[in-house]
């Protein structure tokens, strides 16, 4: 391992059960079939969803995720993220790690736009006197006003977005995963968020971001792997990856 690597995968899968549509006892009696089923009493056929994936993110390095609709790569990005473990393999993460690919996880419809930031910022690890410090460069960004203090059930689809993003950027990581690019609301909004984001991506220590964006993924990423069935067929330079992947599977 190198004394600058942030991330390591060593030959991870990830499996799920594959389950048969004559198997009734899971809707009958789910607690007693899962008990069979992790005590070895009964024999189940598994899926690969990830299959023998190993990845290094060393500091400062940009690495591109491409691959066909279903081929993986949020099930990876979530891997990466600790949402999954691993079920064969290791994953060794240093430094803090973050994924904007679901940012509105954890927030409360119920609860106000200011009680959101205090339980999405405890959920990031952050201590209440550093919430406190952040509400207001939290509230400059977002341009919520006033309507801070509603509950997010009121909230458009827009200004909810635009919350869990300035939460969730309060602060750089050391790793920074990304599934797609963030964008939302009007021309001069948008403008404000990519500025955001790309401040966001500068200041992370590594990036991993999955992306259909052959643009995007030129003006962000160093290196890239190529992911077809829940497999990396191809590692290399983010140009060399990227022809691969059109010689390869766009155009086979």
């Amino acid at each position: 391992m190198s004394n600058s690597s942030l991330l390591e995968l060593q030959n991870c899968s990830l499996t799920v059960p594959f389950f048969q549509p004559a198997d009734r006892q899971i809707l009958t009696n789910p607690l007693k079939f899962i008990s069979d089923l992790y005590l070895s009493r009964t024999e189940r056929g598994f899926v690969y969803l990830l299959n023998d994936i190993s990845i290094n993110l060393n500091s400062g390095e940009r690495l591109g995720v491409i691959g066909p609709n279903g081929a993986g790569k949020s099930t990876l990005l979530r891997l990466l993220a600790g949402i999954y473990a691993p079920t064969e393999g290791k994953r060794t993460i240093y430094g803090t790690v973050r994924g904007l690919f679901d940012v509105s996880m954890g927030m409360s419809p119920e609860a106000t736009g200011i009680e959101n930031i205090y339980l999405r910022g405890l959920q990031m690890g952050y201590r209440l006197s550093e919430i406190r410090e952040m509400i207001p460069g939290i509230l400059t960004f977002s341009e919520l006003g006033r309507a801070i203090e509603r509950p997010l059930n009121t909230f458009s689809t827009g200004m909810r977005l635009r919350l869990a993003v300035a939460v969730s950027t309060m602060e750089a990581p050391d790793i920074l995963l990304l599934d797609e690019w963030i964008g939302t609301g009007d021309s001069t909004f948008r403008d404000k968020l990519r500025s955001r984001m790309e401040s966001f991506v500068d200041q992370s220590g590594g990036l991993i971001i999955a992306s259909h964006n052959v643009s995007l993924l030129k003006s962000l990423c160093t290196h890239g792997v190529v992911l077809n069935s829940g497999k990396i067929i191809y590692q290399g330079s983010l140009s060399d990856s990227l022809d691969y992947y059109n010689e390869e599977i766009v155009r086979s």
